[in-house]
């Protein structure tokens, strides 16, 4: 009985990283739109082909690791992985920005005590 529990965490730790993965895929993607001008039809082709590609991967996920039965606990678990990756990026750019507004109020400070020792 053990063994299949086990077996069971297994199976819900990888999809858990399959969705933390399908989040990064979809991170790159985005990163791709910001360095190359897109129309609105290659937003909406990218997106397709982007969730066309999320489905192949998940159904080979399943059918490799489960034989093909779609358990709700393993989407979950997807869903969970990609949740809890956008939550950590949104943390990570409030940390960011609130280290460099941080670093820039100190470069400000600094400019303007060693401007305010010398006379015009």
């Amino acid at each position: 009985m053990s063994g299949q529990i086990l077996l069971e965490l297994q199976f819900f730790a990888r999809a858990f990283l399959w969705g933390i993965f399908l989040t990064l895929l979809y991170d790159l993607l985005r990163i791709f739109r910001r360095l190359v001008t897109h129309g609105t039809f290659a937003l909406a082709a990218e997106d397709l082909l982007y969730w066309i590609t999320c489905g192949i991967l998940i159904f080979r996920m399943l059918y490799e690791e489960n034989s093909g039965a779609i358990r709700g606990f393993a989407i979950a678990a997807v869903i969970l992985g990609m949740l809890l990756c956008l939550q950590l990026e949104k943390f990570l750019k409030k940390v960011r920005k609130k280290l460099h507004n941080s670093v820039k109020g100190s470069i400000i400070t600094s400019k303007s005590t060693q401007e305010g020792g010398r006379k015009p």
